[in-house]
């Protein structure tokens, strides 16, 4: 379904997009399945924010589900999916990190490796996937057959 009013402008911008997705659904769905398949559950240290968590589970891996097939449909609602599980997923992290800082020995090593890797895995590439949506490619690969006459 790949036509002239395609939402992401590059080939890349898909296979990128479809992979980042596809493998924070894995890392939800596993964990899911560990939580409550397995009946291994959170920790006791996270007791307190049981609820919060399991809920943002339950809202985060329906909506990278929907994001996934808005990519396969070409839908411009996919940006708006994806961006709602961004914010929903840095707030998960964010409520892992706020238990877990009391507890570490060198806090600001700690804070430093936690915004290192939430924008290395989640709000980096979702910025370079928003900004691939207005960056057509201008290769030989992609203009084949285009006429410039």
């Amino acid at each position: 379904m790949l036509h002239e009013e395609r939402i992401l402008k590059n080939k890349f911008a898909y296979f990128f997009a479809i992979v980042f997705v596809l493998c924070w659904m894995i890392f939800f769905a596993y964990n899911m399945f560990n939580i409550f398949v397995r009946n291994y559950g959170l920790k006791d240290e996270y007791s307190g924010i049981k609820i919060p968590i399991y809920a943002l589970y339950f809202l985060i891996l329906p909506l990278l589900s929907i994001t996934l097939v808005s990519i396969f449909k070409e839908s411009i609602k996919m940006f708006t999916y994806l961006n709602i599980s961004l914010l929903l997923m840095i707030i998960f992290h964010g409520l892992l990190f706020y238990i877990s800082y009391t507890k570490v020995k060198k806090p600001n090593e700690y804070l430093i490796s936690y915004m290192f890797s939430n924008l290395l895995f989640i709000v980096g590439p979702t910025i370079l996937i928003n900004y691939l949506k207005y960056s057509p490619a201008n290769n030989e690969i992609e203009s084949i057959g285009t006429h410039n006459d």
